[in-house]
């Protein structure tokens, strides 16, 4: 099925320029895995708290944003690479 979108020509050019071999539709192919992707980790990751807290399974405040922001920058490394 082939859905007609608007879609920000700067961000599009500026992913064409990093994989001048893709296609605009294996960007935004590729693009919309890569989002779904996370949005499912994202709602596990959701539950696995929840479930914690029910629990009772509590960390303090300052441990859990010292752990978050452990993960962000790895996840910038990461995408850096």
């Amino acid at each position: 099925m082939n859905t007609p979108l608007e879609i920000n020509s700067e961000l599009l050019q500026a992913a064409i320029a990093l994989d001048e071999e893709a296609s605009t539709e294996a960007i935004v192919e590729t693009a919309l895995r890569e989002y779904i992707q996370r949005r499912q980790q994202l709602k596990q990751e959701v539950m696995i708290g929840a479930a914690a807290a029910d629990r009772g399974d509590l960390i303090d405040g300052e441990t859990a944003m010292n752990a978050l922001k452990q993960k962000l920058d790895s996840w910038r490394n990461q995408a850096s690479s």
